[in-house]
Formats: structure tokens, sequence, C-alpha cells
């Protein structure tokens, strides 16, 4: 079961909304959902562990010499170049999944952020390689 969840103003949504596949989620995450949204403490704890999970990655993608494209979303896209396919193919043989956007973006990879363990995880990862 798998979720996605958009907070935004009601113009982004109802943009967005043209894009969306009528079975885009089943019922049962749907109502996953609207339960997961009550427990309000667990959603202010995952964002702050999002928030600096973000900031670990962008400071620490900085320290590393690795461009990358400011986000205020749950990811970031970094510009590694033509090694792009080669970082993604060296970071799955480490159990570590990235997203090649090169198609979309010459040169790019999108890094998901997840907790600050995660996060550290992927860092190490991609230091041995970079």
């Amino acid at each position: 079961m798998r979720m996605g969840c958009l907070f935004s103003r009601s113009e982004n949504v109802a943009f967005l909304h043209k894009a969306q596949s009528p079975y885009s989620v089943n019922a049962l995450a749907a109502l996953a959902a609207q339960e997961a949204v009550k427990d309000t403490a667990y959603v202010e704890n995952y964002v702050t562990e999002a928030l600096a999970a973000r900031e670990l990655l962008c400071v620490s993608l900085e320290k590393m010499g690795i461009d990358y494209i400011p986000s205020q979303a749950n990811f970031v896209l970094m510009r590694i170049g033509k090694r792009a396919i080669e970082i993604r193919d060296r970071l799955r043989d480490k159990q570590v999944l990235v997203r090649d956007r090169s198609y979309e973006i010459a040169g790019c990879v999108r890094v998901t952020v997840g907790t600050r363990e995660q996060t550290r995880r992927f860092l190490e990862a991609l230091q041995e390689i970079w």
C-alpha cells in the first residue's frame, strides 16, 4: 500500500487534478491516509525529521562538491553529469536506490529525503563511489 500526500493551496491542487488518474489510489490506502493525518504528533515529528535530513543532505553534498537544485520538497535533485547512470547503478549495488532523471534533466539524479539515518547511509555509499 502506497500513498502520497500533497498539502497546498486550492489553486495548485485543482491544477494537479487535471493530470491525476481516477484510479491512482485504492480505497484502503485512502482510508489509511485519512487516519494517519489525524496523528498530528507523528506528522509533526516526521516533518521535523525530513527537514533535518534534507538539510544534512544538502550540506553534505556541498562539502563533497556535488551541485544540486535547492528544494522545498522531500527530495533533492543532484546534478552529477555524465556519471549519473553509473552513480545510480553503483548505489543500487549497495542497496541504495535513487531515481535517474537524466531523461528529463541531463545528468540529474533524484534523492528522496528520508530519515537522518537513511540520509547518512546514502551519503556513506555515495562517498565510497564519488
